[in-house]
């Protein structure tokens, strides 16, 4: 019994110090949104651990309102890959863009913290016109363009593939939310172009 509490013990104490090293690297980052005067957590504004979103069920206890906002895709001839027309945002993107697409305020969260206050400022960023952007939402294949890497190489270099067949590129396959280590969130260092090159065979 009480290797079990021990246990027990060092779990709880290793999630927690993982979880304060996960806020300690958003305070002070443009995604610590205390500024803003809704409410003194850090984390509120994206998650919560009660009364989640029950739409967005791929990003964990998501607290944030669902945009309604229709997106253009970005799309070319050569564009091989492509979720084809009609398609838009989906899973983790779509959350990144109920802040980012400009539509939402800030203070749209699910279960408002105790410390709430209203405010109706909205983040923005990229929009809903998305085609002047890196592609969203589409299955990475590269049986469909053979001049990129596979699947397995790209998500050893440090870039994930989301979706429930883990082959999905979304706003998160490049951007770690929580680490401004790197410019930009960016989950790897582009300097000569090394992100870009992780899957792009140049």
């Amino acid at each position: 019994m009480k290797k079990k509490l021990a246990a027990l013990g060092f779990l709880l104490v290793s999630l927690v110090l993982s979880g304060m090293a996960v806020a300690a690297s958003i305070v002070g980052s443009s995604h610590d949104l205390t500024g803003t005067g809704v409410s003194a957590s850090v984390c509120v504004f994206c998650h919560t651990p009660h009364n989640a979103s029950t739409t967005n069920l791929t990003t964990p206890l998501w607290n944030r309102v669902d945009t309604t906002s229709t997106f253009q895709m970005y799309d070319s001839p050569t564009f091989d890959m492509s979720p084809g027309a009609g398609s838009q945002p989906a899973g983790v993107s779509l959350a990144c863009l109920s802040c980012h697409d400009g539509s939402l305020s800030v203070d749209q969260l699910l279960n408002q913290p105790a410390d709430f206050v209203a405010n109706a400022d909205t983040v923005g960023g990229l929009g809903t016109d998305l085609r002047n952007d890196h592609p969203i939402s589409f299955g990475y294949n590269v049986g469909l363009d053979p001049a990129f890497e596979p699947a397995g190489t790209v998500v050893a270099s440090g870039l994930p593939l989301f979706g429930t067949a883990g082959d999905q590129v979304e706003c998160g396959t490049c951007h770690n939310v929580h680490d401004p280590a790197i410019g930009k969130f960016l989950r790897i260092s582009n300097t000569a172009s090394a992100m870009c090159v992780a899957c792009h065979i140049k």
